[in-house]
């Protein structure tokens, strides 16, 4: 019964030593203190269960196996106690890692803590960390999707930026190109301006000119006049003043006494005709220089025309048909004013209705249209090129004779094309009255 006491003692201190160990894992720096103490109180109870089986042993006779046993026990109580040591080892190392595990959850707690002081004003108690915690994990992932909305966002917008780039860049290289056409035509406008004021100037000049000499030739012609006047009274005075020598002569007798007074009068006389012969000598003169002003002017009237002559003639007209209505039709055609009129230059083509600008320059261009369809749409297009220069059209609503015309300026290049249409459901009137009517010259060359 001893022995079975003393197993059960030893059992229970084993149990109690196994306890506090693991209780000592768990307390921390204080409890390492206090479970090495009982280690070694276990250590002594030991020694002293171990003496007390000794004493028992004398006393009393323990079977074999039982000593066998607490041997065995005892052995395993020193292999727990070189564990103990071991596992003491292993706790202080544990407890430093848990110190730091403190720290770290110290400064986690505290970080936290800051967090949910920014995002939310709630408490900071310990308590309450996992569900914080949870709060800012939902939080988290909130942001996290909001950043990926962000981000998403941002790659849209970045798109949108780069395709607006890329069509900034394009117009910006248009409004290059169309700045540059601008400028072009600007330039090709100056030119074509100076060249026509230089043209009108000239033209100006030469109408001064023209004018002058008109004014010159009209002044030599009355002066001439003049002049013949003058000579034709010179030669009647001296017509009389032979007639009056010869009458002098014949009375030369009876004049005697007049002599004196005669022979003044023939002094006075041939004073008077040396001023006439000088008059006579600068009328001459001056005829000289209105000569050579007159060849100058006519030298001067040769070149206009020759500058006329060497100027291209232009001019055509036209009428459309005899053959009465034409259209409408499903679509616009070309109109061919086939009955010529005028055509200098041949410029104008009747079989294609297609007038072809010979040269550069400026021309002036007419039409009239007829229409007497009542209800009816009647009217035309001038074509420049390809380029719808006018559209005129009118209705007739009532019986009668409808028509339009109009007229206008363009410059033209060589080889330009100019020509009328009949828009589709349009129709028109022509016979051998003359209603349609297409004509157009040259102003002047550039």
């Amino acid at each position: 019964m001893r022995s079975a006491a003393v197993f059960l003692a030893l059992l229970l201190c084993l149990q109690w030593t196994w306890a506090q160990g693991e209780s000592g894992e768990g307390t921390g720096t204080d409890a390492e203190t206090e479970g090495g103490n009982r280690q070694e109180e276990v250590h002594f109870e030991i020694q002293g269960v171990g003496a007390a089986h000794d004493q028992s042993s004398s006393q009393t006779n323990i079977s074999p196996d039982i000593w066998a046993e607490l041997k065995e026990l005892r052995d395993m109580a020193i292999e727990q106690k070189v564990e103990l040591r071991n596992s003491k080892s292993k706790i202080e190392k544990l407890e430093q890692e848990n110190a730091a595990t403190q720290a770290r959850l110290t400064a986690s707690e505290s970080k936290n803590a800051v967090l949910e002081s920014r995002v939310n004003t709630s408490e900071n108690l310990v308590a309450q960390l996992r569900r914080e915690n949870m709060v800012l994990e939902t939080r988290m992932s909130s942001s996290e999707n909001e950043v990926a909305e962000l981000k998403r966002q941002n790659a849209d917008l970045l798109a949108r930026v780069t395709a607006s780039e890329n069509k900034i860049t394009v117009l910006e290289t248009r409004m290059s190109s169309s700045e540059n056409e601008v400028a072009e035509l600007k330039r090709q406008n100056a030119d074509l301006l100076a060249r026509v004021t230089a043209s009108e100037n000239k033209i100006t000049v030469l109408e001064t000119r023209m004018s002058s000499s008109e004014n010159e030739v009209a002044e030599l012609k009355r002066q001439n006049g003049d002049l013949l006047a003058r000579v034709t009274a010179s030669e009647n005075k001296i017509t009389d003043l032979l007639a009056r020598v010869t009458t002098c002569e014949n009375k030369i007798t009876v004049l005697e006494t007049r002599m004196s007074s005669s022979e003044n009068e023939v002094a006075e006389l041939k004073r008077e005709n040396a001023d006439l012969l000088a008059r006579v000598t600068a009328s001459e003169n001056k005829i000289t220089v209105l000569e050579t002003r007159m060849s100058s002017s006519e030298n001067e009237v040769a070149e206009l025309k020759r500058e006329n002559a060497d100027r291209p003639k232009v001019a055509f007209s036209a009428g459309l048909t005899n053959a009465g209505p034409v259209g409408p039709f499903d679509t616009e055609i070309t109109l061919k004013f086939s009955k010529v009129f005028t055509n200098i230059g041949q410029a104008y083509s009747p079989t294609t209705g297609i007038f072809t600008a010979p040269v550069r320059g400026v021309y002036y261009f007419r039409f009239t249209v007829l229409g007497i369809c009542p209800s009816a749409w009647i009217g035309a297009y001038l074509y420049h090129n390809e380029k719808k220069m006018t559209r005129n059209y009118d209705y007739n609503d009532e019986h009668g004779h409808v028509s339009v015309s109009n007229a206008l300026i363009l410059q033209l290049e060589k080889g330009d094309v100019v020509y009328m249409a009949l828009p589709s459901g349009h129709g028109i009137f022509d016979d051998s009255n003359n209603y349609n009517i297409f004509s157009g010259f040259l102003l002047f060359a550039l």
